[in-house]
């Protein structure tokens, strides 16, 4: 993945987690550990997470990705979806969402 892929793969995986109003301790270690999968530095961590907004058009994000980062993505918002062990309503549509586009 290119280092724009790796920013915009944990932006989404991001307002996935943030969709339910709340970012819980079990949520964060989640997306810390996305980014040390996906090899993020210190500097590409800030970059990422200040990126992160609900409000975004999780369509153009998703479109933005490079055919390899789409493949992945759909497992990693799973997970983002249930990493509090409980998955809202607002989460799952963004999950079907993101399903949608990468299908």
């Amino acid at each position: 993945m290119t280092p724009e892929d790796r920013k915009t793969f944990v932006q989404i995986v991001g307002q996935v987690l943030i969709a339910d109003g709340v970012l819980g301790d079990a949520e964060r270690a989640h997306l810390d550990k996305v980014m040390d999968e996906l090899g993020l530095g210190e500097a590409e961590r800030k970059e990422a997470l200040r990126g992160i907004d609900l409000d975004s058009p999780v369509e153009e994000r998703v479109n933005a990705l490079s055919d390899e980062a789409k493949s992945k993505l759909l497992a990693a918002v799973e997970a983002a979806a249930g990493a509090d062990g409980e998955t809202a309503k607002v989460e799952q549509a963004l999950v079907e969402t993101v399903r949608a586009l990468v299908s």
